[in-house]
């Protein structure tokens, strides 16, 4: 195998033996197989073509918030859908692909005197991420908003997902593991404050805890009716140094951040030690909210 070889297939490049560095908010420090980065869905289902005739394993990334990658080799199609690009508003109504951020989306509705998401600002990373997690603040969640999403399956079919079908109040999965977003609509409120909604999520912004490093992941373990997450970490003292070069934030408990060189494996042992420890003092099973692909 030749380092970072890098070829074209009719349309889509492909990178073999991919640095992954740099591609998630936790350095990666391992290489994949392959790596491509489509730029549109003709690409995208192209690319899922290439995995299907090699019997590749598909790891999809946006802009890396939720995924922690392996520090080794990942034998793996590595499908970044961060150039995945479009914002278009039609009446209440506003579209948006997978790769662009959940900010970006945030500031076009406000422009076009569309309210709602104002309180998501400073959560960082994609809008795919975004409905995927189902982003939240203290009062706000994004599937309030959910109109309907766009997915491609494996055999390059495209499925919408409307929001009647109610994915997030129900046991059903708005996203199968054979899927990756292509797009997502949102219907918000019209309304003409646009000012004092751009100050409200600039204030959201400012109470947004990101650490100095930059090396985070926020809403690891998804929230339910019955319980917060964060909640659960604080109440079993999860939260501080456990000898790890990783912990849970003080502020957001939900949040879990790292120092320079920890290892992937630090992460993947402070998350396994939350599970387990809720489970023996609450009795209750943590759910994750982000993939780990190690």
């Amino acid at each position: 195998m030749h380092d970072n070889l890098s070829f074209k297939r009719e349309k889509i490049k492909f990178e073999e033996n991919k640095e992954l560095s740099g591609l998630t908010f936790f350095n990666s420090r391992g290489n994949a197989r392959m790596f491509a980065e489509p730029e549109n869905i003709t690409e995208l289902r192209e690319a899922l073509g290439y995995a299907n005739e090699k019997k590749l394993r598909v790891i999809t990334l946006a802009s890396g918030t939720h995924t922690l990658l392996s520090d080794s080799y990942l034998d793996a199609l590595v499908l970044s859908t961060k150039k995945l690009k479009g914002i278009t508003v039609k009446g209440s109504l506003i579209t948006a692909m997978a790769g662009e951020s959940l900010d970006d989306v945030i500031n076009i509705a406000i422009e076009h005197n569309l309210m709602g998401l104002e309180e998501l600002g400073g959560i960082p990373g994609s809008v795919a991420a975004a409905i995927k997690i189902n982003a939240k603040s203290q009062n706000v969640e994004i599937s309030e908003f959910h109109f309907y999403t766009d997915t491609m399956t494996r055999d390059g079919k495209i499925h919408r997902k409307p929001d009647y079908l109610d994915f997030f109040n129900s046991k059903k999965k708005l996203i199968d593991e054979d899927e990756i977003i292509i797009s997502t609509t949102l219907r918000l409120r019209e309304g003409k404050r646009t000012a004092e909604a751009r100050i409200k999520k600039e204030r959201f912004i400012e109470l947004m805890f990101i650490p100095p490093c930059n090396n985070f992941i926020g809403c690891v373990f998804k929230d339910t009716n019955e319980y917060k997450a964060s909640a659960l970490i604080k109440e079993c003292g999860l939260t501080g140094d456990k000898g790890l070069r990783c912990e849970f934030s003080s502020f957001e408990s939900n949040c879990l951040f790292s120092y320079p060189s920890c290892p992937a494996e630090d992460v993947k042992k402070l998350i396994d030690l939350a599970i387990k420890t809720v489970k023996e003092k609450k009795g209750i099973d943590l759910e994750l909210s982000v993939s780990l692909e190690l």
